[in-house]
């Protein structure tokens, strides 16, 4: 086994954090290595006594406020109900991780360990066993531990802290973890392991190991070579040249352009870049003089380099860089050169770069890329988002959609389009679809030979393929703005569109609503920022494929009566309670046991990313032409044009407080009912309600399973 493999992928890493009821005035120390934005890390799940966990959230909330950082991994919480039950919370943790590395902690986190020890554990290196500080060997009366030296060494288990493949935790693990859990864990290793080995112990002084460049011949395995120096780990056959720096150092940027005109054009986006502390180096490649040049704007300075005798390829020019870069912006014209940049970006040392193409046209509206920190630019080609259309016998609405969605910007992604079509479908709609061309992506039509209705048009028109799938659900009376893709993927890279003007919800009926009036009335520092509600949007929103999936999931059981009546009232005095043919009834429900929320935008003058035109159809009857106007007005609200000078009293997607998204943990929360509230008094509610209706107080682990939410662990 060769330790110099590349490092795991990024964001393929979990850690386990158990905490104690007696470490919280240690937390803030214990969460620090995680609070930072990580390559690797995507989630770190906190696991602690339920009787804590209010306190723990809490305490959680405290440490999030006092942070600057926005974009470290996810935190989330397991809670257990007894120390009896702790190890089987733990292994059952590990069950529901979803990357494919998972770091085991004990309640010290990472305290006491080297700095060459936290770095490696923090970014370990792609290999099949657990590899950790403290390792051992059974012998027939006791355990012995093994002495860390200057090389790796073979144990025959580990105890946390850890770091090992998710795959090596097979289920029937779960069942050997009563007494020793860790024993267990390295005797299953050991039996799925050719050498019969649990786990590799990791030296004391890591960092030593850079000057020596030493072979360590472990036994029972083959040749070892590892490469370290302090700032970070290095993979052995990269020439020196820095593969991973620590995440809080600067990214390194390349633009590669053509011609001195489409710097100009990027430098919106660069210089924004460049003002927070990113390097970027520029490559004019079409350009005849092979002398550096300069190109200022009142912002900033680029120094723009050329293609030279000693560097007369991309590739060439790339290793006379004195690092990686983490992201290249190019144009996605294809030209000479540019048709080179994906083959020399999947070869080391630059297969963790990110490209990123955009085309000219829509670099003008393009500014808000700067305000994306680097691991969100790093993540850039990750989402996969799709459009889903679902339409019936309205070929004029369709049309305005269709039109609307072929005007807006992408930005270089492709965009797959799936239009469902319901079997009453006439026959000029079914000419629309047919006329309609996609230049953005793959299209999928669906056309149903059986009516469904409008709760399964909706809730059958897409279906995630993977945890990194999104889906955006649009009506065919819907109307997007041109910039309504830049705004998702934005809030998608950031945390995971239309901007409400009413709240439906109430008992009542529809009242009106203006976010920025109540943040201003209850003296929020910002009115202007995004904010987070329970209600969920039917009208131009994205959905996660977590939540998406499990409301599949919840819906079934909800229609089955296996769990309760059709017509119980899942959420108290509401008035969605009376739409028993909407699939949004179903997905409110869910939302209230969960404590979910949705993300809206807080434009002014309600300035949209989506509108609704209310036109007759499922949701609105006809109805005298007077009361529908005014009906309809209340829904009419500007859609979001391009930037340009021809529109300057509208607001751009960067008019948020700081020219940037906020923090998640810093966005104002609302119910159902549109009042003010929080993430953990939305939580809380959601699960006295799920008591009451369950009789069930088993703890609700957040795996996004409909099933264990209503305590049917036995439905299928």
């Amino acid at each position: 086994m060769n330790l110099s493999t590349p490092p795991i992928e990024n964001h393929s890493l979990t850690a386990l954090l158990p905490i104690l009821s007696h470490s919280f005035e240690g937390l803030e120390v214990l969460l620090s290595p995680f609070l930072v934005p990580s390559d690797t890390i995507r989630e770190v799940i906190l696991i602690c006594p339920h009787k804590i966990l209010s306190d723990a959230r809490r305490v959680l909330k405290k440490i999030l406020s006092y942070s600057d950082t926005v974009d470290h991994p996810n935190l989330s919480f397991l809670p257990y109900t007894s120390s009896s039950l702790y190890n089987s919370t733990l292994t059952s943790a590990v069950f529901r991780v979803r990357t494919e590395w998972v770091l085991v902690l004990d309640n010290h986190g990472l305290q006491g360990l080297s700095s060459g020890q936290k770095a490696y554990l923090l970014s370990p290196l792609s290999i099949s066993l657990p590899v950790g500080p403290n390792g051992f060997l059974r012998f027939p009366a006791n355990s012995s531990r093994i002495l860390a030296t200057s090389d790796l060494k073979p144990a025959e288990y580990l105890i946390p802290p850890f770091v090992a493949p998710t795959h090596l935790f097979s289920r029937t693990f779960s069942d050997l973890a009563d007494s020793d859990t860790w024993l267990a864990f390295g005797v299953h290793v050991t039996k799925t392991h050719l050498e019969m080995i649990g786990g590799l112990v990791l030296p004391s002084d890591i960092n030593n190991l850079s000057c020596c460049e030493q072979n360590s011949r472990l036994p029972s395995l083959d040749m070892t070579q590892i490469e370290h120096n302090p700032t970070g780990i290095l993979s052995a056959d990269n020439d020196g040249r820095t593969q991973k720096r620590p995440a809080s150092a600067s990214g390194r940027l390349v633009l590669a352009v053509p011609h001195l005109e489409d710097v100009h054009a990027f430098m919106p986006i660069v210089c924004k870049l460049q003002s927070v502390g990113h390097i970027v180096s520029v490559l004019l490649y079409q350009a005849s003089s092979s002398d550096a040049m300069y190109c200022s704007s009142e912002d900033c300075t680029l120094q723009c380099s050329t293609l030279t005798h000693t560097a007369p390829t991309f590739h060439n020019w790339l290793d006379s860089l004195d690092a990686s870069p983490d992201v290249v912006f190019a144009l996605d014209a294809q030209d000479f050169l540019s048709v080179t940049f994906t083959m020399v970006l999947l070869h080391e040392p630059y297969r963790k770069t990110t490209l990123i193409r955009l085309p000219r046209a829509d670099i003008p509206h393009s500014d808000w890329i700067g305000s994306l920190t680097l691991r969100e630019l790093r993540n850039w080609n990750v989402p996969e988002i799709t459009i889903s259309v679902i339409t019936d016998h309205r070929p004029h609405s369709l049309q305005r959609l269709l039109t609307s969605l072929t005007h807006a910007r992408y930005f270089g992604e492709r965009v797959g389009l799936r239009i469902n079509l319901e079997q009453t479908a006439n026959v000029e709609t079914l000419r629309v679809v047919q006329d309609f061309e996609w230049p953005r992506g793959d299209v999928f039509i669906h056309h149903r030979i059986i009516h469904g209705g409008l709760l399964p048009a909706v809730v059958e028109s897409w279906y995630p393929n993977s945890n990194d799938s999104y889906g955006l659900l649009l009506e065919d009376d819907i109307e997007v703005s041109p910039l309504f893709f830049a705004w998702i993927k934005m809030t998608v890279l950031r945390y995971r569109l239309y901007q409400q003007k009413m709240i439906e919800l109430r008992p009542e009926g529809r009242r009106s609503f203006d976010a920025r009036a109540l943040f201003a009335t209850d003296g929020i520092l910002n009115p202007n920022t995004p904010y987070l509600s329970q209600i969920p949007c039917s009208w131009g929103a994205v959905y996660f494929p977590e939540h998406w999936r499990e409301f599949h999931d919840y819906l079934s059981i909800r229609l089955s009566e296996y769990s309760m009546k059709i017509h119980e009232n899942v959420v108290p005095d509401i008035r969605s309670n009376k739409w028993v043919k909407s699939w949004k009834k179903y997905f409110i429900e869910l939302v209230y046991l969960r404590g979910y929320v949705m993300l809206y935008p807080n434009y002014a003058n309600f300035t949209s990313l989506s509108i609704n035109h209310l036109e007759i159809g499922s949701h609105v009857k006809d109805q005298p032409e007077k009361e529908y106007l005014r009906k309809k007005a209340l829904f009419m609200l500007p859609l979001m044009p391009l930037t340009n000078s021809t529109a300057p009293l509208f607001p751009g997607l960067l008019d948020l407080p700081e020219q940037r998204l906020p923090s998640l943990s810093s966005l104002p929360v609302l119910d159902l009912m549109g009042k003010l509230s929080s993430a953990s008094d939305l939580l809380e509610r959601g699960t006295e309600r799920r008591t009451e209706l369950t009789s069930c107080s088993a703890t609700i682990f957040l795996t996004y399973d409909a099933r264990e939410l209503m305590c049917l662990q036995a439905f299928t």
